[in-house]
Order: structure tokens, then sequence, then C-alpha cells
């Protein structure tokens, strides 16, 4: 049984215990208001296993799409570093102390730790990676945009400084979607944060459909729609 009919197994399973221990209840006429509080913690917790492979379900299919669209351009990328195991990944987590994007994992086990280059970006080792408060001595504790504030000790290295003279962070105190993580876009000629995407799947949309940066992306499309300092969600 495959990865994704085995998730949809697992829903189909968990909707038909719920649907029968909700029949077998209606039976019994003589419930307590406790029961009825029982069989909705019951039902809301089933519904949020739902939710979580729903979820986990759609990270995965976006992703392997996205990565599956790299390889097949792999002529345009430069020195991409070897696939991971699942043990090299946890050994990552354990030096960082955090449980990385699920989104991440993937990209780290079926396309590779980093890279010279993604299209035209420099992509770090896993096991290179940094905080930006330890990167610099100069570097402000606390980072805006817009009305958003960012804490430096929290912004993990993910792209290398490119041309630009700008590179991307993984925003590690936040999870926007079931532990995955934002990315903003560090400027260091001005030492201010210009870009956020909310999800490395978003990310990787741009990165794949400019076949370029994700920056050049976001400033062809602040031409036309929004700001350059717009945050950008695109699932």
């Amino acid at each position: 049984m495959g990865k994704f009919t085995l998730k949809a197994f697992i829903v189909s399973a968990l909707l038909i215990a719920v649907m029968g221990f909700m029949y077998l209840k209606s039976k019994d006429t003589s419930k307590s208001l406790e029961d009825n509080v029982s069989d909705k913690m019951l039902i809301k917790k089933a519904k949020e296993q739902i939710d979580s492979i729903k979820q986990s379900s759609k990270i995965e299919d976006s992703m392997m799409e996205l990565i599956i669209s790299l390889a097949d351009d792999h002529s345009k990328h430069k020195n991409v570093g070897a696939k991971l195991t699942d043990e090299e990944i946890s050994q990552t987590e354990e030096k960082l102390n955090k449980q990385l994007p699920e989104s991440y994992k993937l990209f780290l086990k079926y396309f590779g730790d980093g890279a010279d280059l993604v299209y035209n970006t420099p992509i770090y080792n896993s096991k290179k990676v940094d905080f930006l408060s330890n990167q610099f001595d100069d570097i402000k504790e606390e980072l805006q945009l817009d009305s958003i504030t960012f804490q430096s000790k929290n912004l993990l290295s993910f792209t290398k400084k490119n041309n630009d003279n700008g590179a991307w962070y993984w925003v590690t105190d936040t999870a926007e979607n079931k532990g995955e993580w934002s990315l903003v876009y560090y400027n260091y000629d001005d030492k201010t944060i210009k870009h956020l995407v909310k999800t490395l799947p978003e990310w990787m949309t741009l990165l794949v459909s400019s076949k370029n940066t994700v920056v050049s992306k976001l400033q062809n499309h602040s031409t036309t729609s929004v700001s350059s300092s717009s945050r950008i969600a695109l699932f």
C-alpha cells in the first residue's frame, strides 16, 4: 500500500470509527451531560487527526511535485548535495534543537542537502546553517517587516548570500501550517527584511516558476500588483 493510499485509508477508518461511535451512543437515551461532553471531545480529537493527515498530505503532494520539477531541470543546478537519510535529518534536528518543517525534510531526503546553485540560488548544507544573530556582531535583536517583529536569534540561514547581497532565513519560532516555518529575505546592505513567504512549498513554487531567484519573481510581481515588502501566500 502506497504512502498516500495509506493516508486515505487512515482518514476513512477514523471517519467510520467516529460515525459508528455516534450511532451507538445515539441509542442510549439516558446519556448524562458528562457523556455528551466526552463524546464531543472524542469527535473533536478525531477531526483534528483527520485535518492533520489531510494537511500533511497536501504539503507532501506539493513538495514532491516541486522536487520532481527541480529534478527535471537538473542541468540548471550546480553541485546539489547528497540526499539525507531519516537518521541524518534527526541528527540535524538534535544539533539545532529544532524540529524541522516536514517540507524541508522532504527536500533534504528526496532532492539533496544544499547546492552551490538551484537555478541561481545558493542553498546552505544543513550542517552549515546558523542563526542570523551569530553571523554578524552588529545585527539588531529585533527586525521589522510592516507590523511584524522578528527576533534575529530565531532567523536560521537557508540560502547563502546572492548577487543582490541578500539571503533567505527560516523563521524558526513560527509554525504557520502544521509546523511549517515562514521564510524571510534579509538584505545585508541596509540590514532590513524585505520579503516574507509563508512556507517552503510557496517559496519553491516561486523558485520553480521563475527558474531564476525567488526575489526576482517577487520584484516582478511587485511592479504589477503588490509592494516589495508584501507578505506572499500562494496556497
